[in-house]
């Protein structure tokens, strides 16, 4: 694998000839989230600049909703009421069909998982990707089921490292995710934007920088690739992390959304100058579901709502 030397990566200046108005960016809010209601979360939707409550109150948590278009299905994974939203160790692993039923897919500890998170569609809807620990590996790993969450099977090979934020690329035959690759020492700092092939679990590397970075999704054409990258470990004792986008054709990177706040999660959306992810405000200390304007650099929430909302999913 060739080594690619990246420069420093610098926040290009804005093209605000044809930058959209605040209406036209709301009007075209639509997606799935989460947010915290009474104490617990539920998943949501926008569209349409409504916004609705889409599971049942039982008192548990729900959070990390993916839907896939060609079925009209959401995923959501479901957890004990804890003080961490995403508590892998309860998860199991939920579907929503367009009547909003419920159907358990992956219950807590199957397959001998004892942690079980971030999981995707596949862009055909047959298949679900998603990070688990077996009791056996001791790792977090990535493994693809059906769409029933039923036949998984494991694609990454080496069982000293973590894989997360698992991704499908456009033709489903390879996944985006995060690992430290293997020529590096095994420290979180390490961690970088990897490819891997499902059919022969060869990896590739795709970032060299000295950030950590974490959850990559990947642009309608798949020509770039955004994420977000722990750029300072000691910002206000959290790290600050930025949002990211890689080049794929010239293997560079540039900053796109960098504040004073903490930004995560970043989706694309089939709006071409509207981004998703998720924004901790370093002021109030609250998670909430955000959209980023390339156009005019600004951000909107989700919900204009005092609860906190988290992991939008565009649609």
């Amino acid at each position: 694998m060739l080594l690619v030397l990246l420069n420093g990566c610098e926040k290009e200046p804005l093209d605000n000839s044809k930058a959209p108005s605040i209406d036209e960016t709301t009007l075209n809010i639509s997606c799935f989230y989460t947010q915290k209601i009474e104490g617990r979360f539920e998943i949501c939707k926008s569209e349409n600049g409504k916004h609705s409550t889409l599971t049942k109150a039982n008192g548990k948590d729900k959070w990390w909703p993916k839907h896939s278009a060609l079925h009209n299905e959401t995923l959501f994974y479901q957890s004990d009421n804890t003080r961490d939203v995403n508590d892998y160790a309860s998860a199991s692993l939920w579907m929503l069909d367009a009547n909003h039923n419920q159907t358990l897919l992956i219950e807590q500890g199957a397959y001998g998982w004892e942690m079980q998170g971030l999981c995707n569609w596949s862009h055909s809807g047959n298949e679900i990707v998603m990070a688990a620990v077996d009791t056996a590996i001791g790792r977090w790993q990535v493994y693809i089921t059906d769409a029933n969450g039923e036949f998984p099977r494991r694609i990454t090979t080496r069982d000293d490292v973590d894989y997360f934020d698992p991704v499908f690329s456009n033709d489903d035959k390879k996944v985006y995710c995060s690992a430290i690759p293997e020529s590096e020492p095994k420290v979180n700092s390490k961690i970088e934007i990897m490819r891997v092939d499902v059919a022969t679990g060869i990896e590739e590397r795709l970032t060299y920088n000295d950030h950590r970075d974490h959850h990559p999704d990947v642009s309608p054409d798949e020509k770039t690739i955004i994420y977000e990258s722990l750029v300072d470990p000691d910002y206000l004792s959290i790290g600050k992390w930025v949002v990211k986008e890689l080049d794929q054709s010239t293997s560079s990177e540039k900053i796109v959304i960098e504040d004073d706040n903490i930004n995560l999660f970043p989706r694309y959306s089939s709006v071409a100058h509207l981004l998703y992810l998720t924004e901790l405000n370093v002021e109030t200390f609250q998670m909430q579901a955000t959209i980023y304007n390339t156009s005019t650099d600004e951000k909107f929430n989700v919900n204009d709502t005092e609860n906190i909302t988290m992991n939008p999913d565009p649609f």
